[in-house]
């Protein structure tokens, strides 16, 4: 009867600790959850091949090298979703002044970078997370 009831309590105990979160699995990142880096590479490579061949947008970027536009779009992307990196170069504000991009052309490039996204296996969840984070660069890039 003793032993049955020490059982218990034990079983109560831990089932409260697991239900309450409070088990020593660290939570993962968004970063690590998508697969890091390789991920984050993959997925601005495929946008950015689409970006530089659109008739609306690819000018802005035809002085802009395609591995400086990627390292740096995955650094900033790194940085925003939890990953171990540190995003150093130009603001947002300072790279888009004076170019007057429309709100049209900003969504034609989110476009690209949400099929990307798909085409690399995230899911909508993981998409839409990634986006939240990204969504305030629209107000440092368009129209300025």
């Amino acid at each position: 009867m003793i032993k049955t009831a020490r059982v218990r309590a034990l079983t109560t105990i831990f089932l409260a600790c697991v239900l309450s979160g409070c088990t020593s699995i660290p939570k993962q990142s968004l970063y690590e959850e998508i697969g890091g880096h390789k991920t984050l590479n993959t997925i601005y490579g495929v946008a950015i091949t689409r970006i530089y061949t659109d008739p609306v947008i690819g000018h802005y970027f035809k002085d802009v090298p395609k591995k400086h536009l990627r390292d740096q779009l995955v650094l900033q992307t790194c940085e925003l979703i939890g990953g171990p990196c540190e995003y150093d170069g130009k603001t947002m504000l300072e790279s888009h002044t004076g170019l007057n991009i429309k709100e049209r052309e900003f969504y034609i490039l989110v476009e690209y970078v949400q099929g990307a996204m798909r085409d690399v296996g995230l899911t909508y969840q993981q998409e839409n997370r990634i986006l939240k984070k990204l969504a305030p660069i629209k107000y440092q890039t368009v129209n300025l």
